[in-house]
């Protein structure tokens, strides 16, 4: 089991700080305390507090943090599709591949927050049309990391004698993790999705997620990763709280909001032998690797890292 932090860089989740200081902080803690992976939400205006609360660029702040670390991989929570052309964005993540010891996990969505995408200019679909423009998107990803030169005729998007060089340091391309759970996502990652990532539910919900996705690609073994809200080592009513605390931050981010009861049953809290547990059984599952979002963010990162990670190392 490998384990990943979401960043808390829009002020959210009960954070203490927010922009640049406040996620440089996060991150470079994050790797001394031995997490594998980093996830930072990709927004051009806060998804999740005021519209006017400031928020960083996705790719200029992993480029900075990257600069700064050394072992740690680097992913979009996730990155937005909606936001930058797959060719182009191609190109970044072979650079950011290149420059930075093959760190970087491609983790691409096809976009939710529609009043975002609108306000920026850029088009909006419906679920299923941008989930068919994500998988174009991942086409021409995978196409120029791995080929000398692309012409690409789509619905969506059209290359012609498209070069990307230097190709990614990761070969044969950099590995593609493709988000969420909905029908249309299922089966663009049976197509291609070399990791499948979801949000957090109860581990007999993963496995019978996972037997589905074993019968879409008749077996092939895709390695499944969940996002989990990580409420380990607080009190109950700390719990109770935050749980409703994030539904609440959350409640315009699925077609249908989540309760706070929804959270507590599909995510990571009680004591730490509870949290093991619960880590197991995921495993057990089929989830090989897990990221935390953590509340409040530091203090629970802190947290996981000293109690829970080396419990799950020991056993």
């Amino acid at each position: 089991m490998e384990f990943g932090v979401r960043l808390a860089v829009q002020g959210e989740m009960g954070a203490k700080g927010q922009g640049w200081d406040y996620t440089r902080e996060m991150a470079l803690e994050a790797e001394a305390l031995g997490f594998d992976s980093i996830w930072l939400p990709d927004h051009v205006i806060n998804a999740h507090m005021s519209k006017r609360t400031p928020m960083l660029e996705n790719w200029t702040v992993l480029s900075a943090l990257a600069a700064l670390t050394h072992r740690v991989k680097f992913a979009g929570h996730t990155f937005n599709n909606s936001l930058r052309h797959p060719a182009v964005m191609a190109k970044m993540a072979a650079t950011f591949d290149v420059m930075f010891a093959g760190r970087l996990i491609y983790s691409v969505g096809s976009a939710w927050f529609q009043e975002e995408t609108r306000s920026y200019g850029l088009p909006w679909e419906d679920h299923d049309a941008r989930v068919a423009r994500l998988r174009e998107a991942l086409i021409i990803a995978k196409r120029m990391w791995t080929e000398p030169e692309v012409t690409f005729k789509g619905i969506f998007y059209q290359l012609d004698g498209a070069y990307l060089e230097p190709k990614p340091l990761q070969q044969p391309h950099i590995p593609i993790w493709v988000p969420g759970d909905s029908e249309a996502t299922r089966a663009l990652t049976a197509e291609l999705g070399d990791y499948w990532l979801t949000y957090a539910k109860p581990p007999e919900v993963i496995a019978d997620w996972r037997a589905d996705m074993r019968r879409r690609t008749g077996g092939r073994d895709i390695p499944m990763a969940i996002s989990t809200v990580c409420l380990a080592g607080l009190p109950i009513d700390g719990v109770k709280e935050w749980s409703r605390h994030y539904a609440e931050e959350r409640k315009h981010r699925f077609a249908v909001p989540p309760t706070p009861d929804d959270i507590l049953r599909e995510n990571l809290w009680g004591s730490v032998e509870e949290c093991v547990m619960r880590i197991r059984e995921w495993e057990k599952a089929g989830v090989s690797h897990l990221i935390i979002q953590p509340i409040p963010p530091l203090e629970g990162m802190r947290f996981f890292a000293r109690e829970i990670m080396p419990a799950l190392k020991a056993i």
